[in-house]
């Protein structure tokens, strides 16, 4: 039997059973349903449905293909009804967050963002985004994005060496020149995925497209295979049930509602805008977060495998292998290279009586990397290495914080290096999950409230004198 006749079929015994009362229709019943269409029956059971939340549902087995028909009651209904209503809250923070559900960031992580940002306003709740994020998205995280997951991705091939020029630019010190790079390459990379004669169709078409296609997969998956009536695997059914389908539909939300918004429409804090970029209206655009702009095309990148069906690019996020590792490094040169430059300059308009002039991108972090990872060589990584210690600087540092892990043949020391006492005390919470040492920079102001409950050594760095390698053992 061809696939659009047992498809035929499978719709007129839905029809039928849609109009019959459920609860008395039997297995047997739906059995010789299926045999009157000609159907070759080999089983019949009721099961539940679902990669994630799931639909009870009465699957029929034929030779020709399978079927799942949903049960519904009105307990069904309001249990949907509730998920829903839930779903669409979460994705309205995430609107006011101006991004969506993401990929690769683990569940503990995304409840953390959202709950820091329900009773605030949207600027402050962008604001704890980006600090959140800059210990998820970090150096590390952006080269692996931009090595091994646009890698894969044939929609960026092109986007790649870009993305890698941009990387490296933003952590030199281009910052303006790097983001506006890249804010065009989200349009050209969706464009990409469609075929020529979908190329030319107004943009929001081009998303509603590609990203329609990576959710219908997302639903085939859903239903392993079977066919199903078209309302429960429509956007609308399957927000709240599928994480795949919630994830790709908040990317679109967020590409018609943030980044594709007009000008005049426009009024979110990120200033991730194509419009606000193209047509120079306003400079806000040079303050775009640049890991956003990288985590997005990478998502595009994962769009697209689900839309073409290839799992090019999977959903779980790849361990770094060696060119995400050169590339993180190369940043770490280009950075350092950057601090130097910056230090001098402030010595060389200081001597002149002047204050070094601000730049659209530079809110202080550069300065602040540069003041905290000069302190930590010369008050930190010396005095380690002195007491016999091999230092190794970590990934997940920031301009607000540096953590090092000291090795030796008979243990390892991990200490963090805060660039000020007074450092928020949820900083120090998450730092004395996988620290033995927390300092800072400067004298100790109000230290009791600002690491209150944190019950591993925090001090001044000026007073710390690491224990000797060779006899160290660990609490």
């Amino acid at each position: 039997m061809k696939r659009s006749a047992m498809e035929y079929a499978f719709c007129a015994i839905w029809a039928r059973y849609q109009k019959s009362n459920q609860e008395s229709v039997t297995l047997e019943q739906l059995k010789s349903w299926a045999m009157d269409k000609g159907l070759c029956v080999t089983g019949i059971e009721r099961k539940e449905i679902g990669a994630f939340n799931k639909t009870d549902c009465i699957v029929i087995h034929t030779k020709e293909g399978s079927a799942c028909l949903p049960i519904t009651t009105d307990k069904s209904i309001e249990t949907w009804q509730e998920r829903h209503d839930h779903s669409n809250q979460i994705a309205e923070e995430w609107k006011k967050l101006e991004w969506f559900s993401p990929f690769w960031v683990s569940g503990g992580d995304a409840r953390k963002i959202l709950q820091d940002a329900k009773l605030r306003s949207a600027s402050e709740a962008i604001e704890m985004f980006n600090y959140h994020t800059s210990t998820i998205y970090t150096l590390s995280f952006e080269a692996v994005c931009i090595e091994q997951i646009m890698g894969n991705a044939k929609c960026l091939i092109d986007i790649r060496p870009l993305a890698r020029e941009a990387y490296l630019a933003f952590y030199a010190g281009y910052k303006s020149a790097s983001i506006a790079a890249l804010i065009p390459a989200i349009e050209g990379a969706i464009t990409r995925i469609l075929p020529k004669e979908m190329q030319s169709l107004a943009t929001l078409e081009k998303v509603n497209r590609v990203v329609e296609g990576a959710i219908q997969h997302a639903a085939e998956l859903h239903y392993e295979g079977m066919w199903t009536p078209t309302g429960y695997k429509s956007v609308d059914y399957l927000f709240c049930m599928d994480e795949r389908v919630f994830a790709f539909e908040t990317f679109r939300r967020w590409l018609q509602d943030s980044f594709f918004k007009s000008t005049d429409e426009y009024t979110g804090a990120a200033n991730l805008n194509r419009h606000l970029f193209a047509h120079g209206l306003s400079p806000e655009w040079q303050r775009a977060n640049l890991a956003r702009l990288i985590v997005a095309i990478s998502t595009i990148g994962l769009i697209e495998s689900w839309y073409c069906r290839d799992n090019s690019v999977s959903l779980f996020f790849p361990a770094p292998d060696k060119d995400s590792e050169l590339l993180w490094q190369q940043a770490i040169l280009h950075g350092s290279a950057q601090m130097v430059i910056k230090l001098m300059e402030e010595k060389h308009y200081h001597e002149s009586g002047k204050v070094v002039p601000v730049v659209p991108t530079d809110d202080g972090t550069t300065l602040r990397k540069s003041l905290l990872m000069k302190d930590c060589i010369d008050d930190l990584v010396r005095p380690l290495r002195s007491a016999g210690w091999a230092v190794e600087f970590t990934e997940d540092s920031s301009d607000i914080y540096v953590k090092l892990l000291a090795k030796s043949d008979t243990g390892s020391l991990s200490v963090a290096l805060l660039y000020s006492c007074a450092s928020d005390n949820c900083l120090y919470k998450d730092l004395e999950k996988d620290c033995d040492v927390i300092l800072y920079r400067g004298a100790p102001y109000h230290q009791e409230q600002f690491a209150r409950g944190v019950k591993v050594h925090v001090g001044p760095v000026a007073g710390w004198q690491p224990p000797l390698a060779a006899s160290y053992e660990k609490p």
